[in-house]
């Protein structure tokens, strides 16, 4: 067993695994060579737009935000991640090209770099885990579609509050001027929204 393994044995990650794959202790450790821990401060980026990534990110601790900036030094806001999550940057994981995007802290964080290397050896030895990789990317894929037909149908109101159901935690852990991004609307706008909707409450 490589190192790595004993670190990360009792760790949220192997609980996760372990709980979506019959993975034995000799296929963790593989999946786990050439891994590495990170223990970041807020604001500390993974990846910074025109770095290649080979690594997918798994957050065992803290909040992680994917993000670029548009030639009028605007961000937008794509993915959320928070403890137990897995974020990766498509464009460097799947088609090996240098990423568009940010992928930085929001808070102190504790994040396992998981190498692609290694993900995709494991997914050619084992079934189980080549379809759970498999999942993952549908699932990512499904995201962007219903974030691509709330922008398109939704008013801002409908998608705040489908952000509030389904990322609640959310709520208290990320600042409002990056929910307001994710949701493609002005701070100013949130705020309207959150004042309306607590004065309807309240009637």
């Amino acid at each position: 067993m490589n190192n790595n393994f004993d670190a990360m044995k009792e760790s949220f990650f192997t609980d996760y695994i372990r709980s979506n794959v019959p993975l034995t202790d000799e296929q963790l450790s593989t999946l786990l060579e050439k891994s590495k821990v990170l223990a970041l401060g807020r604001k500390a980026f993974l990846l910074s737009a025109g770095e290649t990534c080979c690594h997918r990110f798994f957050i065992e601790e803290g909040a992680v935000r994917e993000y670029s900036i548009d030639r009028h030094g605007k961000e937008h806001l794509l993915h959320f991640a928070v403890e137990g999550w897995f974020l990766m940057n498509v464009e460097s994981i799947f088609f090996d090209r240098p990423s568009s995007y940010f992928i930085e802290t929001i808070e102190p964080s504790r994040i396992l770099l998981l190498s692609n290397e290694q993900v995709n050896r494991l997914a050619r030895e084992d079934k189980s885990f080549e379809q759970f990789d498999r999942q993952l990317l549908y699932e990512h894929i499904h995201t962007l579609q219903l974030r691509i037909t709330g922008m398109q149908s939704h008013s801002a109101e409908e998608r705040y509050l489908h952000f509030v159901e389904h990322y609640p935690e959310a709520m208290l852990r990320v600042p409002q001027q990056m929910i307001a991004s994710y949701l493609g609307i002005a701070p100013e706008s949130l705020s309207r929204i959150r004042r309306q909707l607590a004065e309807r409450h309240f009637r």
